[in-house]
């Protein structure tokens, strides 16, 4: 087994940007390295400002570079690109959806070390990659490998970024199994606590009890990742039993809709087709006590 340790830097975060640098470590499976790829290229479009003042790539640094899927970095990355080998990211899907913009698309196994953070380690806030460089002291083991690399690196430059990752892999790899990490990555996690939000930190299979329609909006209105998505959902199903559905909002606010419809049924008939921001669980509700009165 091979293990890419990768990032890429980019025009910007959205749908139209595109890999301006790629970069990534080979290593074996004892860390040793291998190969160094580190490669600026040209996207198709420009770097936003926005972009530049993470990573401090400018135009006329990648005007005379080749694109992305010419580089020799994403050529050698298409052959390391087997089932038996592994691949290393920090938050996985922003990368590869930008690699397959350029065609490449990921027979390896996987290990998402931002996932990994937020199962394992769920209330240690936060995950990102340059926090844990230096809650856990992983800048300290990163000047004998750029001098073993002998090259020059930058802050949020995709190649630090990689030295900073294969310390964080590294140092994860202390306290769990490598096949462990790889099982976990194959399919949506179940989250223990909220990741984000003005709930951060708190027990989901409470919340679902307390703050049930905050959580419904979340799943019906928001972009939640796979792991979030797939959470909010079991968590809602599995808790159905134990709660009543009730109106969250308006005049009614606290009461079922049945209760609604011994008083206001022109009310439950306004909620299922005007009401905004409703939730899916109220509306299923809404809909079967409207349906049991025809």
């Amino acid at each position: 087994m091979k293990i890419i340790i990768l990032d890429t830097e980019t025009t910007g975060i959205l749908q139209e940007d595109r890999i301006c640098q790629l970069s990534y470590l080979v290593v074996d499976i004892d860390s040793q390295i291998l190969e160094l790829h580190n490669e600026l290229c040209k996207p198709p479009l420009d770097i936003k400002f926005d972009a530049m003042a993470v990573h401090h790539i400018t135009p006329d640094m990648v005007e005379n570079s080749v694109t992305c899927k010419e580089t020799l970095a994403f050529q050698r990355l298409g052959e390391l690109n087997i089932p038996e080998n592994l691949l290393v990211i920090q938050n996985a899907k922003f990368d590869l959806d930008m690699l397959a913009k350029d065609g490449f698309t990921s027979q390896m196994q996987l290990v998402d070390t931002f996932r990994i953070l937020r199962a394992k380690y769920p209330l240690d806030f936060p995950h990102g990659l340059q926090y844990k460089r230096y809650q856990w002291g992983l800048y300290k083991a990163e000047q004998a490998i750029i001098d073993k690399l002998g090259v020059e690196i930058k802050a949020h430059d995709a190649l630090g970024d990689v030295i900073v990752l294969k310390n964080l892999f590294d140092r994860l790899l202390l306290e769990q199994s490598l096949e462990d990490m790889i099982g976990l990555c194959k399919g949506p996690i179940l989250l223990e606590y909220m990741p984000m939000g003005k709930f951060k930190g708190m027990l989901i299979s409470e919340l679902v009890l307390t703050e049930r329609s905050s959580l419904q909006y979340m799943l019906d209105k928001m972009d939640l990742d796979e792991d979030l998505l797939y959470t909010l959902n079991y968590h809602l199903d599995a808790s159905k039993k134990d709660v009543i559905i009730t109106f969250g909002f308006g005049k009614y606010k606290g009461q079922t809709p049945e209760q609604v419809a011994q008083i206001d049924k022109g009310y439950l008939q306004w909620a299922k087709d005007k009401a905004e921001n409703i939730s899916s669980e109220l509306q299923e509700e809404i809909n079967k006590v409207l349906e049991a009165a025809l």
